[in-house]
């Protein structure tokens, strides 16, 4: 018992030292939203972050990290950074048992943004995970330090009500739209014009797809994308995907008329398919009947290739980059094949 009251007063007086004042009142943001989709604990991913990261905090002077866990777990983040010691860490890691974030790599990838970052501030934007553990230890230790009702206090059992739905529902629709919301809630308390870096599940970070357990709504990045626009920057690191150009136009000819192509992302093919370095899918708007009368060529794309859900009655351009640096563009129009049973778009010549 004398352990646990040392323990609560210690976060009490952690609590009482770090804790932030009340969120600033939301406002239109300026700043970019540099998004990173992972394979969860993947060490491969975790080193482009943290790469990534740093550049962020040394060139650009960033300074806020936007991580999939529960706005009350990063508040503990934070104060483990301000801490001599892993104490904190330790134990929102005993919390985490067998979920992903429990690995020695994660842990190394946080050791490593303390030792490099130091000024690093974490914020999180997942529902209530661990709401009976970690939620309810920082929601005593904002009870010792006479924060009941305070913002912090809201925020927490906002999201601790998140989690208890969540888990009573299984809903993921739900969980997606709770952490858009909670993103861009955190996002609008910035300073106006700060940027921000953001590392969550590769299932939520596509820019055009629905969220991945009912394919009711939009993915989080998808929903961040509506709000944002070309603010929001987007790389699924899974999959060797980016979306830096996503959003990008060109004029394209099909039938003697001119079509605008929409860029909707950039696959790095390295290793993948020999000869070829990349290739980058665009939508071109409204062509669907001109291509209709342009030959095919007998080359068919599965649909499972496409960085977005295929819709019928659209045309698709692909532009492949080789390894000399050269380009191969091909057209294809989502008529309703099917390719060994499976969806498939057709070629056409262009």
């Amino acid at each position: 018992m004398k352990k646990l009251v040392s323990l609560f007063a210690a976060l009490a007086l952690l609590l009482a030292l770090a804790a932030p004042g009340a969120a600033a009142e939301a406002q239109p943001q300026t700043g970019r939203i540099y998004l990173y989709g992972e394979t969860h604990a993947d060490p491969a991913c975790l080193a482009q972050e943290l790469e990534a990261w740093e550049g962020y905090y040394r060139h650009l002077g960033m300074r806020d990290l936007f991580i999939e866990v529960p706005s009350y777990a990063a508040a503990f983040m934070n104060l483990w950074m301000k801490a001599e010691d892993d104490a904190i860490l330790s134990r929102l890691f005993e919390d985490w048992e067998g979920a992903a974030m429990h690995s020695q790599d994660v842990w190394d990838f946080y050791k490593a943004i303390k030792e490099r970052c130091p000024e690093t501030v974490f914020h999180g934007f997942d529902v209530g995970h661990q709401y009976n553990t970690t939620g309810a230890r920082y929601l005593i230790g904002l009870a010792l330090t006479g924060q009941m009702g305070s913002a912090d206090w809201d925020e927490a059992q906002r999201v601790i009500e998140q989690g208890k739905q969540y888990y009573k529902t299984g809903d993921g629709a739900y969980r997606e739209n709770c952490m858009a919301e909670n993103l861009a809630r955190a996002f609008e308390a910035l300073p106006m014009g700060a940027s921000v870096m953001v590392i969550t599940g590769s299932a939520h970070s596509n820019l055009y797809a629905m969220d991945y357990n009912t394919g009711t709504v939009p993915c989080m990045a998808g929903q961040l994308r509506q709000k944002y626009g070309a603010a929001l920057q987007a790389r699924n690191l899974s999959a060797g995907v980016s979306y830096t150009r996503a959003g990008d136009t060109e004029l394209v000819a099909l039938g003697g008329v001119d079509y605008t192509a929409v860029c909707l992302g950039e696959q790095d093919l390295t290793g993948l398919a020999p000869g070829y370095r990349s290739r980058a899918f665009w939508l071109v708007e409204g062509a669907y009947e001109a291509a209709r009368a342009l030959p095919a060529t007998g080359e068919v794309l599965p649909c499972s290739n496409y960085l977005n859900p295929v819709e019928e009655g659209q045309v698709y351009r692909v532009v492949y980059t080789l390894e000399d640096g050269s380009a191969q563009t091909r057209y294809y129009r989502a008529d309703g094949a099917t390719y060994e049973g499976s969806p498939a778009t057709t070629g056409f010549a262009a």
